[in-house]
């Protein structure tokens, strides 16, 4: 008999176990994530200097036509906050999914729930992220006279890769609830 193998039972107790402390990492790293947003957006339009240099080099405003007073600074803030409450909604799926994963419910209809959501969150943000970028150059410029206010409009490759890695996760999410509700028909059958 060779022991070196393990035990069918010692190896799936030991692939819970890996599962369960990945999950717990990635529930970490999207709370990090969460406050990472909200304190880095609070920094990012509170520093005038960092915004001037980003409205400049991404979003193609002159130094001349950026209005950095508290008002427009508040009001781009304010704006910026529709990508993120998108991207908060998207880290919290994340943690709800992990959380069952942790528990070891991989085929209960919460996980799917919450993964349609997050692929939903992420198809949203496609929309929200050249909004809220679209509105905050908007708020810069909007105190400027008529004929120099500013509107920037971009699509890219990120917004491109967020709408097909949403609708994935969306249908992915879409199949494993129907997984489940199999599964919770075969069970009652016997």
């Amino acid at each position: 008999m060779n022991t070196n193998q393990d035990t069918p039972s010692s190896s799936s107790s030991l692939r819970l176990r890996r599962i369960r402390r990945l999950a717990w990492w990635v529930r970490l790293l999207s709370l990090f994530a969460a406050v990472g947003l909200l304190v880095g957006t609070a920094l990012f339009w509170s520093r005038p200097g960092w915004l001037s240099s980003v409205a400049q080099d991404r979003w193609g405003l002159s130094e001349a036509t950026i209005n950095l007073d508290p008002r427009s600074r508040l009001l781009g803030w304010a704006f910026s906050w529709l990508p993120n409450l998108v991207m908060l909604f998207a880290l919290w799926q994340i943690w709800a999914l992990f959380g069952y994963y942790r528990r070891s419910e991989f085929f209960a209809s919460g996980p799917a729930l919450h993964l349609r959501r997050l692929g939903a969150a992420l198809m949203a943000y496609t929309l929200a992220q050249p909004l809220g970028v679209t509105l905050s150059v908007l708020a810069l410029t909007l105190g400027n006279p008529a004929g120099q206010r500013r509107l920037y409009f971009g699509l890219g490759t990120d917004q491109y890769l967020s709408l097909f890695l949403g609708l994935a996760i969306l249908v992915i999410g879409i199949v494993m609830e129907e997984a489940s509700r199999m599964a919770q028909e075969n069970a009652e059958f016997i």
